[in-house]
């Protein structure tokens, strides 16, 4: 029987998933053997990417919950019937020593708010990301992070060490990193998620080579069509596509 997950929109899983392919193509030109994945969440953005470049290499997906872990391999098989995915159940600083020394991809969406969120309230973000009561609860815990000066420095100094350990240790040829507003930022609810997480997604940035110019040139397209009242708003061009939200690179 199969396991009701947190159900995904899957035009948005497309949408997003066609960003990082289009950024794949235009800044990876060598065969793509090995990729790591960390934090999918009960999504499949990245398997929707990968599919459009015919991944058919090793894939190793990073996650806490081993629910999450479930739904990847039986989700992303629908997408990459042909590539080997190695699930890893534990956090993002254990996991860097399971990882293969050489590895041509390392992907990641939308993953440092959870880390932050995770490492300050000490519980699974993925597994009740739709409860009302529990968006409640985490946006209280955004709000109480953003008070506590000490501690925000503190857990995005942590994070951002984990990357610098994972650059260090392993041979990455590149990283692919998004981190756009999220939907609590859109829906008025708070503006505390984006500013906290900016510090540490700039201070992760700082790791590496990064064109922005060539990542907004590359982001300067229209998977939804160009008379998509998303576009007109400037809802998609000044969030998900811009670069301020990515990295794109190599390590320095």
């Amino acid at each position: 029987m199969k396991k009701n997950y947190n159900i995904a929109d899957p035009e948005w899983e497309w949408y997003i998933g066609k960003l990082y392919s289009k950024l794949i193509s235009d800044f990876i030109n060598d065969n793509i053997e090995t990729v790591v994945e960390l934090a999918p969440g009960f999504r499949h953005k990245i398997a929707n990417a990968l599919s459009d470049i015919n991944f058919t290499g090793t894939l190793y997906v990073i996650d806490s919950s081993k629910d999450v872990l479930d739904y990847v391999i039986e989700k992303y098989q629908e997408f990459i019937p042909d590539a080997k995915i190695i699930t890893i159940n534990c956090n993002f600083e254990e996991a860097i020593a399971k990882l293969p020394k050489n590895i041509d991809l390392f992907l990641t969406n939308h993953s440092i708010d959870d880390m932050i969120i995770a490492e300050y309230s000490n519980i699974k973000y993925n597994l009740g990301v739709n409860n009302e009561s529990l968006n409640e609860n985490l946006l209280q815990m955004w709000s109480d992070l953003y008070n506590d000066k000490i501690k925000r420095k503190e857990i995005s100094d942590s994070i951002y060490l984990m990357f610098k350990r994972l650059l260090e240790e392993k041979e990455i040829k590149y990283s692919i990193i998004s981190q756009y507003k999220s939907n609590s930022y859109f829906l008025g609810k708070s503006n505390l998620i984006d500013e906290i997480t900016c510090e540490c997604f700039n201070k992760i940035k700082q790791l590496y080579l990064v064109d922005n110019d060539k990542i907004d040139n590359s982001l300067n397209y229209y998977p939804f069509g160009i008379d998509d009242e998303r576009y007109n708003g400037k809802y998609l061009t000044d969030n998900t596509q811009n670069s301020k939200n990515w990295i794109v690179g190599t390590v320095k």
